[in-house]
């Protein structure tokens, strides 16, 4: 399953630096850490390909797979790719309003706090210790600490509707991924209405992993936050600017991610065949 894909990056804002209409997306991508961003999210994308079981392991596929996963998985293009559609997607007002919040301090905070958590769960030990953390909140009587802080990861979830939004996001790369198998000539005989049924299948699957991921995910990220910073960060998710500005960063997550899967089915397609061979 595709990792979850939005950052989360919005908060209380401070002083423009740039004029409206000198900002552009790419001007966003130090300020939100984005080269650091899809560095992992390219080696997250490396591990899952790279561990699926139907992936030949004599000495010669592995390789040949190697090197097509880290063709696909190039962080650099990923990157580049994502601004360009970011580009495509914001407004000059919401590249201004998400550029002052990446440069205010509980936004720097909040950007660092993010990455910073993604890159620890690339660790299998930190993501099934986050895991556990988030059990155990799960599991917290009312009023305790814990309990509180899962309410507050919640909210931040609900405010951007992050659930709906990345379930429709694993739903589309799924699809993709399987039509870059039939493309490439594995699958024979599935129609577009069987990929959309095998497809929707794994719906209540992919909820749930998102769901798990995205409430470990904040709880880790979020830790070192006071209660008011916390809120103050939610109110802004909540207000028309940065809900603008998360659908845009989907849109933009979604057009890199489809044509990522897709070219994933693809090669895995050519793997299988060469390996029947």
């Amino acid at each position: 399953m595709l990792r979850i894909a939005i950052v989360a990056l919005w908060g209380v804002v401070s002083a423009l630096v740039l004029p409206v209409q000198h900002l552009r997306a790419d001007s966003l991508s130090d300020a939100y850490l984005l080269p650091e961003l899809f560095d992992i999210m390219a080696e997250e994308g490396r591990i899952a390909a790279l561990s699926d079981p139907t992936v030949p392991q004599d000495a010669a596929g592995r390789a040949g797979w190697e090197g097509a996963v880290n063709r696909i998985y190039n962080a650099e293009r990923m990157h580049d790719d994502f601004i360009g559609a970011l580009d495509a997607a914001l407004s000059p007002e919401t590249r201004a309003d998400a550029l002052e919040f990446a440069q205010s301090d509980l936004g720097q905070r909040v950007l660092q706090l993010e990455v910073s958590a993604r890159r620890a769960l690339l660790s299998e030990e930190i993501e099934d210790s986050a895991r556990m953390a988030l059990d155990a909140a799960r599991s917290a009587p009312d009023g305790s600490a814990r309990a509180a802080a899962l309410a507050r990861a919640r909210d931040r979830i609900a405010v951007n509707d992050l659930i709906e939004l990345n379930v429709s996001l694993g739903l589309n790369t799924s699809l993709a991924y399987y039509r870059g198998m039939v493309d490439a000539g594995w699958m024979d005989g599935m129609a577009g209405a069987d990929l959309l049924t095998l497809v929707w299948a794994q719906e209540q699957d992919i909820r749930d992993d998102v769901t798990d991921w995205a409430e470990s995910y904040f709880l880790l990220a979020y830790q070192p936050l006071s209660a008011e910073d916390m809120q103050s960060y939610i109110d802004y998710a909540a207000s028309p600017e940065g809900d603008a500005f998360n659908r845009a960063m989907f849109r933009a997550f979604d057009a890199v991610f489809v044509e990522i899967s897709r070219s994933v089915g693809a090669a895995m397609a050519a793997q299988m065949q060469q390996d029947t061979l």
